[in-house]
């Protein structure tokens, strides 16, 4: 089962990458998205066989959360192109820079849920969040390359995804904060991911009521968020400060 796991993480890490180069180059589009489509189907295999392995939604650990992260990009990839947004090779390459992480990751076959965890906040939580971090992920990439004559059409996708994450990434803090009371008696716990999530929705925050400041200065706040994210999804969990952290299952 740990081969096949694998293969089927690898495969589409190579099909998301190549999808990657052939739209970045704009001379093979066609062929690069339908590349990108079949590294979304392999996803989808993927994703069944972490659920038959952990005999459980497979978004428990940082491995698995990654390997789902690429099919929650699809709808945005639907969404994007009926708005007249080419965001295909900026999908692919957080696709693929997701599943090389994963590949980084302990493979944990059969990672089983704590009892306490068992909740039916589990999948709506992790997958609110996982989307909004996905969707921001793509709105940082904008963001970093608006600079010149492609500033305003970029911030202005930018923007989009920022306003299509919003909405998941609240709606993660607060079903977390539910699903906190449920199993350990409190909504809030100050715990290092708790803080972490918050300081990333507050930063979320300011940028919506700063849209009469300068390009310069949403296009920071984009960034700013960006890295927060890293810290709330990465970081913390990586650190030897997440040992004595409540969230610490999952890593």
């Amino acid at each position: 089962m740990n081969t096949l796991l694998t293969i089927l993480t690898v495969l589409p890490t190579l099909l998301f990458a190549a999808a990657c180069v052939l739209l970045l180059a704009r001379r093979a589009s066609v062929g690069g998205e339908r590349i990108l489509g079949a590294g979304l189907v392999c996803c989808v295999l993927l994703l069944a066989a972490n659920a038959w392995a952990a005999q459980a939604p497979p978004l428990g650990n940082m491995r698995h959360v990654l390997c789902a992260l690429p099919l929650l990009l699809a709808p945005v990839w639907a969404y994007l192109r009926h708005n007249g947004v080419q965001a295909g090779a900026g999908i692919a390459g957080v696709a693929a820079v997701a599943l090389v992480g994963a590949l980084c990751m302990p493979l944990q076959a059969g990672w089983r849920q704590a009892p306490a965890l068992q909740s039916p906040w589990f999948v709506p939580h992790v997958t609110s969040y996982v989307a909004a971090y996905a969707m921001l992920t793509l709105s940082a990439l904008y963001a970093a390359g608006a600079w010149g004559v492609r500033q305003l059409p970029r911030l202005e996708a930018a923007h989009i995804l920022a306003r299509l994450a919003f909405p998941f990434l609240t709606f993660g803090l607060c079903s977390g904060a539910l699903w906190a009371d449920a199993a350990w008696g409190r909504y809030w716990a100050w715990d290092i991911k708790e803080v972490w999530s918050l300081i990333t929705w507050v930063i979320y925050l300011i940028y919506f009521h700063a849209q009469n400041s300068s390009p310069g200065k949403q296009r920071a706040l984009l960034i700013l968020g960006f890295v927060a994210v890293l810290v709330t999804f990465l970081i913390v969990n990586m650190a030897p400060v997440a040992a004595d952290s409540l969230h610490s299952y999952a890593q």
